[in-house]
């Protein structure tokens, strides 16, 4: 998927209609990415939606909070796999906020998490990349 969100513990039905997002100013919302909906209907009703096949109903149920219906199966739009590399670093949360501008458009995705007790928020900058990273363990060296 092109962006996901914090959240791994989530269903598909459930990131598309509680509006989750992903990280990155130059992407909406997850539900920006669903293409097809079928959704079973307060009569008991099965119907299928999209942007060109009952759109008012589509539109209705993306961010809906399950207001239309129950979503039975969700058509997403996906891309290539792809491999992000993050640079985390904290600082203080002034700083952060004077410059955030600067902060949100400095990688594709950023992540900021504000800790109040230490006044400090914990950036977290990722970039697509081609690079390889290898882990080795110690416990894989010792044969």
């Amino acid at each position: 998927m092109t962006s996901l969100g914090s959240i791994s513990e989530q269903t598909l039905g459930g990131v598309v209609t509680t509006a989750t997002h992903g990280s990155g100013i130059n992407y909406g919302v997850i539900s920006t990415h669903v293409m097809a909906l079928s959704l079973l209907l307060p009569d008991g009703s099965r119907i299928s939606c999209s942007r060109h096949e009952r759109p008012d109903l589509f539109m209705a149920s993306l961010c809906g909070l399950g207001l239309t219906g129950i979503i039975l199966s969700v058509q997403v739009e996906v891309e290539p796999v792809f491999k992000l590399k993050e640079i985390k670093r904290c600082l203080p949360f002034d700083e952060v906020i004077s410059t955030l501008n600067k902060h949100v458009h400095s990688a594709e995705h950023v992540r900021l998490w504000w800790f109040p007790s230490k006044d400090v928020v914990t950036c977290s900058y990722s970039n697509r990349t081609k690079e390889v990273r290898i882990l080795i363990s110690s416990a894989s060296l010792q044969g």
